[in-house]
């Protein structure tokens, strides 16, 4: 509690990419129930909605989110030529919605906001209070290899994720007594492969009766093959040459069937090197958060379904919004309950 004893609500928006947008839907949805939170902290992407949300202009990210499409994406995107710190430059897509905010530093906020970075040569989780806000989102959004590192107050900093990919813990220590804490990474994604609609072709080991029948048939078709090949030898009878004739045929039609077969097999392909790095941090964030919240529990946990959205499919912003309100739409009760007993 505060100095006054005062229930102090804290919201913790985690890491995810695109499916980050979901922080949105989740908002919307505590501010129908009345909840307001009175200190917000953010890492990643939760940091850029959580920006939003401190200055008043959850309104406009949605619009703004709503409204992105692939080519609108691509458009955003400030290739970085020299591949000196990340292929992205990471400017133009904060530079194009914080410009025109009213408030351009963290501390003159309405609402205390905390973004969360990655010292990238201590890897000390560093803490965002004042200074700069486009700076600080950017800061924390910086995926490593992806977006080039921010350069704050001599210091490079990367992805929040990197250290705490909630931070519940950074709520806390804002003063909340009551965290709620917003997780888009634990829904489970599709096995590699999936995403895109291919099918993942899994080979299980047979079983020793699998393999019996398999011997049975082997038995079977090396019985027919001797049958036909001694008919052959023999020439006496007529119908051999016919039936070696009609044993070439089937054999050819097998070969064509096995053809076929192998050109109709979907084909794996290999992930791309944006999703290769962006899937292994999301490996490391999940497993580095459970450890993380173990130690820091949050009072509501909030898990949108947003598993079948890749991190880079920013263009599905409206699915994840609205997955973020179906969800906490869903713990209301909890939510209700959580905060009238602190």
């Amino acid at each position: 509690m505060n100095n006054r004893g005062e229930i102090c609500i804290g919201i913790a928006l985690g890491s995810g990419a695109a499916k980050g947008f979901a922080h949105i839907g989740v908002l919307k949805e505590l501010h129908e129930m009345g909840v307001r939170p009175q200190v917000i902290a953010g890492t990643s992407m939760g940091a850029f909605v959580g920006a939003a949300y401190s200055a008043g202009c959850l309104d406009k990210l949605e619009d703004w989110a709503r409204l992105l499409d692939n080519w609108k994406v691509f458009s955003l995107l400030d290739i970085n030529w020299t591949l000196s710190g990340g292929v992205i430059g990471g400017i133009k897509p904060f530079r194009a919605f914080f410009e025109g905010f009213e408030y351009e530093n963290i501390e003159d906020l309405p609402l205390p906001f905390t973004a969360v970075a990655t010292d990238l040569h201590s890897g000390q989780e560093i803490w965002l209070q004042q200074g700069n806000l486009q700076d600080a989102v950017s800061a924390s959004c910086s995926i490593p290899g992806l977006l080039s590192p921010k350069a704050l107050a001599g210091r490079w900093l990367v992805d929040g994720a990197v250290v705490n990919p909630v931070p519940v813990d950074v709520c806390r220590a804002m003063g909340a007594t009551v965290v709620i804490a917003v997780d888009v990474t634990e829904d489970g994604r599709p096995p590699l492969g999936r995403e895109h609609g291919e099918v993942k072709r899994v080979v299980s080991k047979p079983t020793p009766s699998h393999q019996q029948s398999e011997l049975e048939h082997e038995r079977e078709d090396m019985s027919d093959r001797a049958k036909t090949e001694l008919a052959v030898t023999r020439g006496r009878d007529e119908k051999a040459p016919t039936l070696s004739g009609f044993t070439r045929l089937v054999e050819q039609g097998r070969e064509q069937l096995s053809h076929i077969r192998i050109r109709r097999e979907p084909k794996i392909t290999p992930p791309g090197m944006f999703d290769t790095m962006r899937t292994a941090m999301e490996i490391l964030e999940r497993r580095h958060k459970r450890t993380r919240m173990m130690g820091a529990p949050p009072d509501v946990l909030i898990m949108p379904k947003v598993g079948d959205i890749s991190g880079s499919d920013y263009a599905r912003a409206s699915e994840a919004i609205e997955a973020g309100q179906v969800e906490t739409r869903r713990l209301r009760t909890w939510i209700e309950d959580m905060v009238a007993k602190a």
